[in-house]
């Protein structure tokens, strides 16, 4: 993670949201983190990590993609339309920078706990969705429903998710167990109902069981999979993804890879069994010189996964327990997603230190396609294949940036919309 972000989380870990606080806006971003598009790439979901505790909670935007197209298709048009409350970026003149509350989707927001990380996007089927989103300032885990034109998680607009969507015991009972610190990254297997969450600053990997049309849970909790740093102590997990509902989980401090699948015993809740394991020994200078895995998904085939590593800094293609093929990518990487293009996969690497996006061709040998400067703090990434887009919260300028990726377009890898004007440099927290 970006050093300014460390150092906001690290101060303000374990703080809560405070009813005296003032309420977050319900149409601004502000220190934006997770991103997600919904199964029919009609809308974006947008976690806001209020990392200066400015106000007594965080907030999922929801963005209207249509309308985001519209408004690209104008701006790059032979017209080059420019709409109210719009301007062309002086320093960028191919980008388009706008106002984000006019493409927020009325009425559909929520609200959250502080410090939320990654959405992990659950498909419902019938147009629905369920969001399930770590949030390390609780800590809790909390999940929203989708049904299409709204979230929710409470009762009434724009709700604070109540305790059944804060999830923060095993079976919901403080005697049975509690949920680990620092909550970080999760994926969700739609087919098996169930999702799995990591913990940065635990050994600990947690199975949220979750029904298609019952409330989420915390199932069963995992320790003590990895090994702790040689020279610190610290343990951790953090990067998750998972391939026909197993799960591939990375570390902080080691180059395993551990894999679970999940037991469902009758009408018992369902529980984590860990699986084999693999050492990342292909990625750095030396055996065994990997560390600090930030990310793992899976191609959009299902039938590889790709891991991204901070130390060296690089994506790793992993065939089943293999690594085949790497390539170096920006440092202090963030987060790795995937879409298909007429070109073949390609994979999106966000650089938070770079404020870049790295994109990158994984066929074969792997390679460093082109690298585009996108925000300060680039932190998550999401693609709609239908639209031809990615999508990147840029946490320290409080923007959104829209990458056109449509084979053959002629603004194809470049940011071609900001959905928010940037804050300048001297707002950003010391």
């Amino acid at each position: 993670m970006g050093p300014v972000r460390l150092a906001i989380l690290l101060v303000a870990t374990g703080c809560t949201a405070s009813g005296a606080a003032i309420e977050p806006p319900a149409d601004a971003l502000f220190y934006p983190t997770g991103a997600a598009v919904s199964p029919d790439d009609a809308v974006l979901f947008v976690t806001n990590g209020n990392s200066e505790l400015r106000y007594n909670g965080g907030t999922i935007s929801v963005f209207d993609l249509a309308l985001v197209d519209r408004t690209v298709a104008a701006w790059t048009g032979t017209d080059h339309t420019i709409p109210d409350g719009c301007n062309r970026d002086p320093d960028f003149i191919e980008t388009l920078v706008c106002d984000e509350a006019p493409f927020m989707v009325a009425n559909a927001a929520v609200r959250i706990g502080n410090f939320a990380t990654q959405i992990a996007m659950q498909d419902r089927g019938q147009g629905r969705a369920r969001l399930i989103v770590p949030t390390r300032g609780d800590p809790s885990v909390e999940w929203a429903d989708w049904d299409g034109a709204k979230l929710s998680c409470g009762s009434g607009d724009f709700a604070m998710c109540d305790d059944t969507h804060r999830l923060t015991y095993v079976h919901g009972d403080p005697n049975v167990g509690v949920l680990s610190t620092e909550p970080f990254d999760a994926w969700a297997d739609s087919a098996g109902q169930f999702a799995i969450v990591t913990h940065l600053a635990a050994n600990a990997v947690t199975l949220i069981d979750s029904p298609t049309d019952g409330d989420a849970t915390i199932a069963d909790v995992g320790t003590g999979f990895f090994m702790p740093d040689t020279t610190t102590g610290s343990v951790g997990t953090s990067g998750v993804g998972g391939i026909g509902g197993i799960a591939y989980v990375g570390s902080p401090f080691e180059d395993r890879v551990q894999t679970f699948s999940v037991g469902r015993p009758g009408d018992a809740p369902p529980y984590l069994i860990p699986e084999a394991y693999f050492f990342l020994d292909g990625l750095g200078g030396n055996a065994g010189n990997s560390s600090n895995n930030r990310a793992l998904v899976a191609s959009h085939d299902g039938s590889r996964m790709y891991e991204l590593n901070r130390n060296p800094p690089s994506v790793m293609a992993l065939d089943g327990m293999m690594p085949t093929a790497g390539v170096d990518v920006c440092r202090e990487a963030e987060h790795l997603a995937t879409i298909p293009t007429a070109d073949g996969e390609r994979l999106f690497v966000t650089c938070f230190q770079d404020g870049q996006l790295d994109i990158i061709d994984p066929r074969g040998a792997s390679m460093l396609v082109d690298s585009i400067i996108v925000g300060r703090g680039a932190y998550a990434a999401a693609a709609a294949e239908t639209r031809g887009k990615v999508y990147v919260t840029n946490f320290l300028e409080d923007t959104i940036s829209v990458v056109d990726v449509a084979s053959g377009s002629p603004t194809m890898n470049r940011v071609v919309m900001k959905l928010g004007q940037p804050k300048p440099p001297s707002a950003e927290p010391m």
